[in-house]
């Protein structure tokens, strides 16, 4: 980044800062771990909710991935001793929400959010999971397995990761690894998790999941994150204003920064008038882009520091779910940060899937802009005019040191940002982009925002997301143009209003873009059932 930009994002930022049992994919197993450990009895799901379901492997990290030249393809970050295969596995009482038709209520919907009295902590909607009961009298009930939860990596059975392709046009999100396509909606939820592992070993590194134990403390608007994992602890805090009761818990956004509601990553005005709380997560609490850290002191895998940004937001909502106290409701979390902060937005609610709500800003080059056409613009200008490849790859440590080998190899990548931003379907995602700044990429990031429409709306989901760009302000200044589309989504899934989302919306830009669809795109969109 030009030091003039790196210089202002410091100004403008500021610098303020369980149980053990295996998951269970069988009927047989859900029944005797209910009976025996009580798991989600009666809907409500035991203090430790998020039960240890895949141990990370010392060999799964990023530092041992191998960039585009390399012959031999690195671990994939979930190895097959990692993953829990059943033969059953297609079965709706076992797998994770089901992505119903555009007429069934989705995941972040307006259709899913539900009264405050009735917003649980621990809670999974009761059609997400009241299994079918057999008449029989003498048949026991399967358990209820809870939904809410950061993935479901240890159900899908990951294949192997290619490190280069060769594929000018933006890769197929719908093509499984076994080079076969999805045909339902079903199939996303594990081609989901294939993507993911293309990311962490690719371009992020490994996300660790599920440590052995995460403890929360609340006190005075603060909220304490304790985490013990392999023998070795650490801890920070988050700032939480505006918060409900144990009792009368409110939604909340959390934020990158000192800043979220003023400063970098700023929603600004937008905000105003919204009932909902405010978590301010410095990540420089977790993983500073200078070095160090409490991430890197638990786990030293080479991973990046937006992947530690990420698992330390998806620490926070483990300790949310322990701590009710904090008086938030933790099934209606939105996630925004602005700049680098946009880029770890987008990762956050990407690899969490207990965000309802993503709204990256102004993310660049690692977030919502695609590589390809990034290289693409670089090379009709004869400079780079949009901040490239191996620029992102080293700056801010945000990937593993091998990702910026792709830097003029992009044509190579397994995947493109288009498939990062489908990760979040099909939950709530605002996008929002700003025109001036060409260091972001004006174009790449339009189209990538474009491309990833048609995974949306090929799970029936196009009401949940919106790309919005609009030109005229300064950097991390959102613009009056785009309060309402902010207000809208929030209102919508966070708080169970009526308002109208789901558009691409770019007609104040400062340029005229126009996305030829058969440039970058060779494959169907299907309408998955």
């Amino acid at each position: 980044m030009p030091v003039a930009v790196a210089a202002f994002g410091l100004w403008a930022c500021g610098d303020e800062a369980m149980t053990s049992a295996a998951q269970c994919t069988t009927k047989e197993c859900l029944e005797q771990v209910g009976q025996s450990a009580g798991i989600i009895s009666g809907g409500e799901s035991s203090s430790s909710s998020y039960a240890e379901n895949s141990v990370e492997s010392s060999s799964d990290d990023g530092s041992g991935s191998q960039g585009p030249d390399s012959s031999a393809d690195a671990q994939s970050p979930t190895s097959s001793s990692d993953v829990a295969i059943s033969s059953g596995a297609s079965s709706s009482s076992v797998l994770g929400p089901q992505l119903s038709s555009s007429s069934d209520a989705l995941p972040g919907s307006s259709s899913d959010a539900v009264s405050s009295s009735s917003r649980g902590h621990h809670h999974s909607s009761s059609s997400a999971t009241k299994p079918e009961v057999s008449s029989s009298s003498e048949s026991t009930p399967p358990t209820p397995v809870n939904e809410f939860v950061e993935d479901h990596r240890s159900e899908c059975q990951i294949g192997d990761i290619p490190t280069s392709v060769n594929n000018a046009k933006l890769p197929d999100p719908f093509k499984k690894l076994d080079g076969t396509r999805i045909s339902s909606k079903a199939d996303w939820k594990c081609r989901r998790e294939e993507i993911g592992a293309m990311y962490e070993k690719l371009m992020f590194g490994t996300k660790p999941r599920n440590p052995e134990k995460v403890e929360g403390s609340y006190s005075g608007g603060k909220l304490t994150i304790k985490v013990t994992d392999k023998g070795k602890s650490g801890s920070f805090s988050v700032k939480i204003s505006n918060a409900g009761t144990k009792d009368k818990p409110k939604p909340a956004m959390i934020g990158f920064g000192g800043g979220m509601m003023g400063g970098c990553g700023s929603l600004g005005n937008a905000t105003n008038g919204l009932d909902i709380a405010q978590i301010t997560f410095n990540p420089d609490d977790v993983a500073p882009e200078s070095g160090g850290g409490m991430f890197f002191q638990l786990y030293n895998q080479g991973q990046g520091t937006i992947i530690a940004w990420a698992w330390g937001v998806s620490r926070i909502i483990d300790a949310l779910e322990k701590t009710p106290e904090a008086g938030i409701d933790v099934k209606h979390l939105a996630m925004t940060g602005c700049s680098r902060w946009g880029k770890g937005t987008l990762a956050v609610g990407a690899f969490d899937e207990r965000i309802a709500l993503t709204i990256p800003q102004e993310s660049g080059s690692g977030g919502a802009s695609l590589w390809r056409v990034g290289a693409q613009v670089n090379k009709q200008k004869g400079k780079q005019f949009v901040q490239g490849l191996s620029s992102a790859g080293t700056e801010g440590k945000w990937m593993i040191s091998s990702f910026k080998n792709y830097d003029g190899k992009e044509n190579t990548l397994p995947f493109d940002q288009h498939m990062l931003v489908a990760m979040v379907a099909p939950r709530a995602l605002l996008i929002l982009d700003n025109a001036g700044q060409e260091w972001l990429g004006e174009v790449p990031s339009n189209y990538c925002g474009q491309a990833s429409k048609e995974v949306y709306d090929a799970l029936g989901a196009t009401e949940n997301y919106t790309y919005s760009q609009e030109g005229g302000h300064g950097h991390c200044q959102l613009p009056n143009g785009q309060f309402d589309e902010v207000k809208d989504f929030m209102n919508k899934f966070l708080l169970g209003k009526d308002a109208k989302t789901g558009k691409i919306d770019y007609s104040k830009n400062t340029q005229t873009i126009n996305f030829k669809k058969s440039e970058w795109i060779d494959w169907e969109t299907p309408s998955l059932k």
